[in-house]
């Protein structure tokens, strides 16, 4: 029993890596999924803080049509990049030094 579990897992486990790293067809480059998550940040930062009823808050889909992509087209970009952690943290590595920039920009000393 335990070597037929082995060979399944040596069978499957090759098959599983190999199909979860395929470079989507319309990936969207490093450059825009960082613009595209910075803004999707900064968007509800003020949809959180906003006085505004739920009604009126502006939804992500917003952000997705400044940019010409749909949410799928996103997600499956960003699940590609986060199974490269050097692309996924420089994505974000550059998010959080635009928003600190921001933050800095606005801050009253």
């Amino acid at each position: 029993m335990k070597n037929i579990i082995f060979i399944l897992l040596i069978l499957f486990v090759p098959v599983g890596c190999e199909l979860s790293n395929n470079k989507p067809d319309n990936l969207i480059n490093k450059k825009q999924m960082e613009n595209i998550i910075f803004d999707i940040l900064v968007l509800n930062s003020i949809n959180t803080n906003s006085l505004m009823s739920k009604v009126e808050l502006i939804s992500d889909e917003f952000i997705f049509e400044r940019y010409s992509v749909d949410s799928i087209q996103f997600y499956e970009s960003e699940l590609y990049y986060s199974k490269r952690p050097r692309d996924h943290f420089e994505i974000y590595s550059n998010v959080k030094k635009r928003i600190l920039k921001q933050m800095d920009s606005i801050s009253i000393n």
